[in-house]
């Protein structure tokens, strides 16, 4: 009877072809807004050209370390297509890696080892310059201290070219190593999307991706249960009593037709975001998400009880939904607030769900699930009391 109920309900949801739409276009929707932050997000980085001429496993090494560098967009282009790209103020800076580059490198010559052109519409030579020379000095640091161990340990020793080889190679990587040394201060973790968080994924790409997805999510729960509210109008309320299995089956199984709907727009969501990109997907974030839908179903059932009218629903529902967004910090860190939304944020369903999917933890969600059959009970025996 349950799933019969459920199965109804699912239909007379999604009886119209813009229902069936409505949850495709949502989730491009998403993906389109995603991708034009991005873009814009791209547009304010430093434009770089660099040109390769040694394609060596030094001079590939320099260009991926400078383009994981937030601040600059690298691009690898032939000498002429540089230069143009120079003359023409399209780029702000440029790198020519000579032939050779590599082998000056391992012998610690430093002369001319790159040839850098300046546009004259820019202002930010220096923190580029800055950027690519430090990833060189790096390299020929890490040589300079493999031919020194080789030079005084290879002398007393006596080895081999394969034994130096080796030497020469476990130098360079301990050398390496301490370019990113362990910090002398550690920092809690903090829980929620604080500036902490926020600094250690600086370098990752802007996406709007999982905010909107939670957003998403939440304002469909709401939507999809207005459905007592209609059956309250239309009388169905006052003739379940006298149905088979009772206010409860029916209850129960309302809100079964909407969660399976919740899970498929979870499914097109979760999976447009891991072709995508936006979102890494394992066990403790399906598990995450999970709670999450179902606390929100709980969630608007229980308020759906508490309304009379569908046009009251609808300004609970943006209240919410946009409400709890914006203090939750899913958009921007919760703690550049005052102290007192600060603390606000922290009583929103967002705050929690963006905490259980940094921290990886099932903690969160198991609090989800507590609180959401409590929600289920509540709502069930009031609607219950009253029908």
């Amino acid at each position: 009877m349950v799933w019969t109920i459920a199965i109804t309900r699912i239909k007379l949801l999604l009886q119209s072809p813009w229902s069936w739409a409505g949850l495709v276009i949502s989730v491009l929707l998403l993906g389109f807004l995603d991708l034009s932050v991005e873009k814009t997000a791209n547009a304010t980085k430093i434009p770089v050209v660099i040109v390769d001429e040694d394609t060596s496993e030094y001079s590939e090494t320099v260009i991926e370390r400078v383009s994981q560098n937030p601040a600059v967009a690298v691009s690898v282009v032939d000498q002429e297509e540089a230069q143009n790209e120079i003359e023409t103020q399209k780029a702000a800076i440029g790198f020519l890696i000579p032939e050779g580059f590599m082998e000056k490198v391992q012998k610690n010559d430093e002369d001319e080892l790159v040839t850098m052109w300046l546009s004259t519409g820019t202002l930010s030579h220096g923190l580029v310059r800055e950027i690519f020379a430090s990833e060189v000095k790096r390299l020929s640091s890490n040589s300079y201290g493999a031919n020194t161990v080789l030079k005084t340990y290879g002398k007393s020793e006596k080895l081999d070219a394969k034994e130096q080889a080796s030497v020469w190679k476990d130098a360079w990587a301990y050398s390496d190593k301490h370019w990113k040394p362990v910090p002398l201060m550690t920092v809690d973790y903090k829980v929620g999307a604080t500036k902490e968080k926020a600094q250690s994924v600086e370098d990752q790409a802007v996406s709007i991706y999982v905010p909107g997805m939670l957003v998403m999510l939440m304002l469909f729960s709401f939507l999809w249960n207005s459905w007592p509210i209609k059956d309250r109008d239309s009388g169905m309320r006052s003739r379940v009593p006298y149905s088979v299995g009772g206010f409860s089956v029916y209850w129960g199984g309302n809100a079964l037709g909407v969660l399976i709907l919740q899970l498929e727009l979870l499914l097109l969501l979760v999976g447009f975001g891991w072709w995508k990109g936006a979102l890494v997907v394992n066990a403790s974030t399906v598990i995450a998400l999970l709670g999450y839908i179902l606390f929100l179903n709980a969630l608007s059932l229980l308020f759906a009880y508490f309304v009379h009218s569908n046009r009251t629903w609808q300004a609970v529902t943006l209240f919410v939904v946009l409400a709890t967004s914006l203090l939750s910090g899913t958009f921007f860190p919760s703690d550049e607030l005052s102290s007192i939304l600060e603390k606000a944020a922290q009583w929103t369903p967002q705050y929690w769900i963006i905490s259980a999917l940094n921290q990886e933890t099932l903690m969160i969600p198991l609090v989800f699930v507590g609180i959401s059959i409590f929600l289920y009970g509540l709502s069930t025996m009031k609607a219950g009391d009253n029908a």
